[in-house]
């Protein structure tokens, strides 16, 4: 195994953490990063247990001067893996006209717009990595072609942006390994108790098919079983 350094936004719980302690547990490094990580015990309990491996920093994903701010406490350090992670789901099931639409806003800020904002932060990070990756969190319901019910129109929408980014990226850095990566329905706060997937499962299948992703498949969109998916 070749030990890779991972940065992943949204450590503080769901599939953020599930995949920072099982990249811990496979000997990989890994930076964590939420909006408070003084606050959260996981972290404090990662860094006392895994030492040097772990580290944490603070992001607001949608708050640029964060990002700024911690590309520049981590300049210089290779980043082999970039996990935009960090996502919300505001809307819920409702009507066109019962939108809230700062709501479809904040969507946007964070499940779009950061992690443009944190690829072009961190992208001298990735290109000191001899096989940088780029993986974007995000969701089957961004896919046009698998929507067949509707409404989620804030999440949808946001998710069918990052999906195109994804696209953009890997046209932009031929070298960099971008992905469009679907999770599952997961057993967390946002996919709620009913969801099929336990992190654990998902965030394994995850670190496998990036594992073995080359430049042959960046711009791809898959599931954490390394399915393509339609866009």
């Amino acid at each position: 195994m070749i030990r890779k350094t991972w940065l992943i936004t949204g450590v503080s719980r769901g599939i953020g953490m599930a995949m920072m302690n099982e990249l811990l547990r496979r000997g990989h490094n890994v930076i964590g990063a939420c909006r408070n990580p003084e606050g959260e015990r996981d972290l404090w309990e990662a860094k006392r247990d895994w030492k040097e491996r772990f580290d944490s920093v603070r992001i607001d994903v949608a708050d640029h001067a964060s990002i700024a701010a911690a590309a520049k406490q981590l300049e210089g350090r290779p980043i082999d893996v970039l996990v935009n992670n960090a996502g919300i789901l505001k809307d819920g099931d409702k009507l066109l006209r019962n939108l809230d639409m700062n709501a479809v806003q904040q969507s946007f800020a964070v499940n779009s717009i950061g992690p443009m904002m944190i690829a072009r932060c961190f992208m001298g990070n990735l290109e000191l990595s001899a096989d940088p990756k780029v993986v974007n969190m995000t969701s089957l319901m961004g896919s046009m072609t698998d929507n067949k019910s509707g409404g989620y129109y804030a999440y949808r929408m946001s998710k069918a942006a990052l999906n195109m980014f994804s696209v953009c990226l890997a046209r932009e850095f031929p070298k960099v390994t971008v992905l469009a990566m679907h999770p599952g329905w997961v057993k967390t706060a946002m996919g709620g108790p009913q969801a099929p997937t336990d992190p654990e499962d998902s965030v394994s299948g995850i670190i496998d098919v990036v594992t073995n992703a080359t430049l042959k498949d960046s711009g791809r969109y898959l599931d954490f079983r390394g399915r393509e998916l339609p866009w």
